[in-house]
């Protein structure tokens, strides 16, 4: 009997003597070891495709939190070039007194620069995590 699935060939082997009862198993015993091993390997190929699909899947969501962190990186140093190239404009108010101003643009989503070095890192590794 040949499983071509498998790739275990169990033929009788005509040089085997079938007269020790002991030792010889009935057909019915050998087809049902056989398929036995058909269904290990079709478990294990299963289980190979399945971890297969979740190693894919996990290698893309890493590939999107890789970009995720540029981006972040990116932010921060974007942010950090224009807040050391702020040079602070003095206006005179009502009063005579000095009221130092910066040029910025309004802010019109939370800033990466406003978390703290641990806030992102935390967001990181839980990024990563997820």
């Amino acid at each position: 009997m040949e499983s071509p699935k498998v790739g275990i060939v169990i033929k009788e082997n005509p040089l085997y003597d079938n007269s020790d009862s002991a030792s010889s198993k009935s057909k019915k015993e050998a087809h049902f070891d056989v398929m036995s091993v058909m269904m290990a390997d079709i478990t294990t190929e299963a289980a190979m495709a399945e971890m297969k699909r979740k190693i894919n899947f996990l290698m893309k969501v890493v590939e999107e939190r890789d970009h995720e962190i540029t981006a972040l990186r990116e932010q921060m140093r974007t942010r950090e070039t224009a807040e050391s190239s702020q040079t602070p404009i003095v206006k005179a108010t009502d009063k005579g007194k000095n009221v130092v101003q910066e040029n910025q643009p309004q802010q019109q989503s939370v800033s990466v620069a406003s978390l703290s070095v641990q806030q992102l890192q935390d967001m990181i590794a839980n990024s990563i995590r997820a």
